[in-house]
């Protein structure tokens, strides 16, 4: 037995709960008695024609009227109503922005735009990428459509199957009629300009409306008009600033003290043209500086602000410092300094060590015996300022020379997965082995071709007179 289930709507004015809404007026609902006992009437302020109005709001206007006004949205003027809305009625492309998004019957994506296609083989209601998912880019045209294959085995979208070209209306060249009024140069041209049209509006102090123009013609030929339209806008927040700030473009130093080397380095083209075009000069050694000085305030980050290894770390910072006002050091040798320090008192932290003593630089070389030179000025400061026990053990040439040699079994490992087989892998492969199986230094360059010898086994490499055998990999031989 079928049955039918009544639905019920909630009445704003009374409350009540009824199955039918008389009238919705401005959102709110009227029941059938609400309706008759509110709504009498009365002249339209706006048409002076008469319409049932609601006595309690002097400005009412009837229907009608609310409905001739442009789209609230896109503000089109001869339109199909698709929905009234709070704001005003608007068109039915607008009317798909005011609806709940709903979960998408094939991918479970939410969109506001579900739709049934027919050709899907299905019934289920779509969004929009589900819904073209045997859409491909047109070979002629390069719009994203349905294709279908032409006579030359072509996929091409209908319109420029049957059309074939027709001619732009900007420029008079043939172009693919998929295209519709504009080829594809036309349009990224003129996308590229009303975008500067656009950019250059949010500027008040026309000098740096004038250079952001001239910093979009010429990223438009550095790059192309198509991706300096894409692109543009992500460098106008940079030019606002720097408006913000000086009102004109000011010297080098002076931005890199605002900025930074980061903020610059994400502003690259913005600065080759400013450097191209000769507004700026720049300093690489104050960039350097800069660059520096930012990654030893990142390394001492790393360390709580008010922990007791910040403490330690600042008062060898302090000492390097120091160094370099006497002209002892430099930033950069700071900065390689003060890396292998923070890490040797983070791993005093994990042990429970601070300050770290011999057990833990035993362990940290334990792990890291390449960082044996960089920690030494951390060792000695901790010896002589903080009077702790603690000395750089002495190398043990058997455990340097087998952790060489791990060292060059990975590295053979990764070069055996890798299955390249150009000549840039072999002698690779040639360098480690050498190292590997015959103690040599690492050596790619100066080995010639006349001093390879390519063996059933293997491959003799003759280096001052003297023949070192090496095993091929699997894929070389």
């Amino acid at each position: 037995m079928n049955m039918i289930i009544a639905t019920t709507q909630t009445c704003d004015e009374c409350g009540k709960s009824v199955s039918n809404i008389k009238r919705v007026f401005k959102t709110k609902k009227f029941c059938s008695t609400c309706y008759g006992r509110i709504f009498k009437r009365s002249m339209c302020p706006n048409c002076q024609n008469f319409a049932l109005l609601p006595k309690n709001d002097p400005h009412a206007i009837c229907q009608k009227c609310q409905l001739d006004k442009p789209c609230a949205r896109c503000g089109k003027i001869n339109y199909e109503i698709g929905k009234i809305t709070p704001y005003g009625p608007v068109c039915g492309h607008c009317a798909t922005h005011y609806r709940e998004p709903v979960p998408c019957e094939v991918c479970g994506t939410p969109s506001k735009r579900l739709t049934r296609v027919s050709r899907l083989g299905h019934d289920q209601r779509a969004c929009p990428k589900c819904a073209r998912a045997d859409h491909k880019v047109c070979v002629a045209c390069h719009r994203y459509r349905l294709l279908i294959p032409s006579a030359d085995g072509r996929m091409l979208c209908k319109t420029c199957l049957e059309k074939g070209e027709t001619l732009c209306l900007s420029c008079s060249l043939p172009m693919p009629a998929g295209r519709g009024k504009q080829c594809e140069a036309c349009y990224w041209s003129e996308l590229l300009l009303k975008r500067l049209e656009i950019a250059v509006a949010a500027f008040t102090v026309p000098a740096m409306a004038d250079h952001f123009w001239s910093f979009g013609n010429w990223l438009r030929h550095q790059v192309g008009e198509n991706k300096a339209a894409i692109t543009l806008q992500r460098y106008l927040p940079f030019f606002l600033d720097i408006e913000k700030q000086w009102k004109t473009i000011p010297e080098f130093q002076v931005l890199l003290k605002q900025f930074g080397t980061l903020r610059l380095r994400r502003a690259l083209l913005p600065m080759r043209w400013m450097e191209e075009t000769g507004i700026i000069v720049p300093d690489a050694a104050e960039k350097d500086k800069d660059s520096n000085l930012r990654r030893i305030d990142n390394t001492l980050d790393k360390l709580g602000k008010v922990s007791r290894e910040r403490a330690i770390l600042n008062g060898y910072y302090k000492s390097l410092m120091t160094d370099l006002t006497n002209g002892q050091t430099t930033i950069r040798s700071i900065r390689l300094a003060l890396s292998p320090a923070a890490t040797l008192l983070l791993k005093g932290k994990d042990m429970s060590c601070t300050p770290p003593d011999q057990s833990v630089l035993n362990a940290y070389l334990e792990a890291t015996p390449g960082q044996r030179a960089a920690i030494s000025g951390f060792v000695r400061h901790l010896r002589d300022k903080h009077a702790i026990e603690i000395s750089l053990p002495k190398t043990d040439p058997v455990k340097a020379l087998q952790n060489r040699k791990k060292k060059l079994e990975t590295e053979m490992l990764s070069l055996m997965k890798d299955r390249d087989s150009g000549d840039k892998h072999m002698r690779k492969w040639i360098s480690v082995a050498l190292a590997y199986f015959h103690r040599l230094p690492k050596k790619t360059d100066g080995i010639q071709s006349n001093e390879l010898i390519y063996e059933n086994d293997g491959i003799v490499v003759i280096l001052s007179g003297k023949r070192y055998w090496l095993p091929l990999q699997r894929n070389d031989r």
